[in-house]
């Protein structure tokens, strides 16, 4: 999947002509020369996402192809353009567009490493003083221990922690017993695309840190076998924060990863619950405050907050309002499904995106029942722009 920006889809929108579904001056036949010579079947069901059109087609391929790929259209699109300019006096992109083009394919060319997974660098925070270490536990940990926290039942909180971690392991894998999930020895890769996105490692040394998290895994079985085992007894304080750093780790590593299938069936779950409804009117009646999100079954690997981190900062990066109403009413529901990790920042992001296509035509939809949405759920994430522009929503 590329990562063509909102800025770089908007320029090339406009540069080569995408309005009306037509690519430039390709007809169906010289479109698929030209991606054949790429090794490319743009007519392929796959970059059907959008629509049919040759400009449909060529969204979709921005969206599903590799850096390379695209990167390789772009320049290909580029070449046509000057040919063409040389050879017939071809005016339709100035020259500054086209060496714009080139300068877009080289970006992409420069960040061309596949992107088969998404990986989270922080799920968690830590502080240091000495040998006095302050560390957040993973929330999803955090809030199913907090109540015998709160009472000091240290037993019985690293015990819930570790059957937090084996709950979730259940979840991706099947099986609760790390014995079964990576077998005696941590080498098993059975279950390595539910747990980590991929099949195989890329290499040995993510080989050894597969294989760690296994062993990690390993630990919390045995130690947790031991608990389980054993009359509820008085537990150190201090020791009893050890073993649950142990458990916050050991999930944490195994929902920090989501693979591209996991995301395309969460975007296929919203793209299909927007076409479920008959009218505009139906949308937004349950749209406005959220409704439509009753009912809706999300897959294991995206229910913890890491892959929602994940989701959002994916979900914003892809983000654009120039395309369709429905398209927008997308972007909002896919949002509306990691809320809880927006924060004022990114809602400044969404209001400064571009609305117009490249015809001047507005399309975005659904940002004023977003805000809202996002005011009920907590009224402290919106910024002072946000404000404004509700209010300004509120005064039309």
């Amino acid at each position: 999947m590329s990562q063509l920006t909102v800025a770089d889809r908007t320029f090339l929108e406009a540069a080569l002509q995408l309005g009306g579904g037509y690519v430039l001056d390709f007809t169906n036949s010289s479109f698929a020369q030209f991606f054949d010579a790429l090794g490319i079947d743009i007519f392929e069901e796959r970059y059907a996402e959008y629509g049919t059109s040759k400009a449909n087609r060529l969204r979709a391929f921005w969206k599903l192809g590799t850096e390379l790929e695209v990167s390789a259209s772009l320049a290909a699109l580029a070449d046509y353009v000057q040919a063409k300019r040389i050879a017939e006096g071809y005016d339709a992109v100035p020259e500054e567009h086209e060496a714009r083009i080139r300068e877009i394919a080289s970006s992409l060319a420069g960040t061309s490493s596949p992107r088969p997974t998404l990986s989270g660098a922080t799920t968690t925070e830590a502080t240091v003083s000495k040998n006095l270490i302050s560390i957040e536990i993973h929330e999803d940990i955090y809030s199913h221990i907090e109540r015998y926290l709160a009472t000091d039942d240290y037993f019985h909180a690293v015990e819930e922690s570790y059957k937090v971690v084996r709950e979730k392991l259940r979840e991706l894998t099947g099986s609760e017993k790390s014995t079964d999930v990576f077998n005696e020895n941590a080498q098993s890769n059975k279950h390595y695309r539910a747990l980590f996105g991929k099949s195989a490692p890329a290499g040995m040394a993510e080989a050894d840190f597969f294989r760690g998290i296994g062993y990690l895994h390993l630990g919390v079985q045995f130690l947790r076998n031991e608990k389980a085992h054993s009359l509820a007894t008085f537990v150190e304080p201090n020791l009893a924060i050890h073993y649950i750093s142990l458990a916050s780790l050991a999930y944490d590593l195994i929902t920090r990863f989501l693979s591209e299938e996991a995301v395309a069936e969460i975007e296929e779950i919203v793209r299909a619950k927007r076409k479920s409804y008959r009218s505009v009117r139906a949308f937004y009646a349950d749209f406005e405050d959220g409704k439509w999100l009753q009912g809706i079954s999300l897959p294991a690997s995206v229910q913890s907050a890491s892959a929602r981190r994940l989701l959002k900062t994916r979900w914003l990066e892809e983000a654009d309002l120039t395309k369709s109403y429905d398209h927008s009413n997308m972007v909002f529901m896919r949002l509306e499904l990691v809320v809880d990790e927006l924060t004022e920042a990114d809602l400044d992001l969404l209001i400064d995106l571009p609305t117009e296509d490249s015809y001047g035509n507005h399309q975005e939809a659904g940002m004023w029942p977003f805000l809202e949405f996002v005011q009920r759920r907590d009224p402290g994430k919106l910024s002072e722009r946000a404000k404004k522009r509700l209010a300004e929503f509120a005064a039309r």
